[in-house]
Parts: C-alpha cells; sequence; structure tokens
C-alpha cells in the first residue's frame, strides 16, 4: 500500500467511525419514544448500514434485570 492509499484508508476509516457514532448517538437520544416496531424500520434503513455489526448493547445498555414473578 501507497502511503497516499494508507492516507486514503485511514481517512475513510475515521469518516466510517465518525457515522457509527453519529447514528448510535441518535439512536440513543431518540430509543425512548420509539416503538419496536419503529426502532426495527430504523435498523433496517441504509441510514443504519453503518451500526450493523455493533452489539445491541452499544445501544440498549447493560440488560435488563429480569423481573420478579409474582
Amino acid at each position: 500500500m501507497t502511503p497516499v492509499e494508507r492516507i486514503r484508508q485511514q481517512f475513510q476509516d475515521a469518516l466510517a467511525d465518525i457515522e457509527t457514532g453519529a447514528v448510535l448517538e441518535r439512536l440513543k437520544q431518540q430509543l425512548p419514544s420509539l416503538s419496536l416496531r419503529e426502532l426495527g424500520e430504523l435498523l433496517q434503513s441504509p441510514m443504519a448500514r453503518s451500526v450493523a455489526s455493533v452489539p445491541a448493547r452499544e445501544l440498549l445498555g447493560s440488560p435488563a434485570k429480569p423481573r420478579a414473578k409474582a
């Protein structure tokens, strides 16, 4: 890889990281008001392509505690 190709790749990687962070941040902000249907639609949209390989815990936080049985 030439120096120019390496720099171009580093730049593309940095842009991808910024895009992933921005998409995750917006989803986190909107998550409390979204239905599961709406979240599913968003995650299937082209916008979410950048977060396709991100673990769900990044968006949802730690797993919910199991509810006590009544």
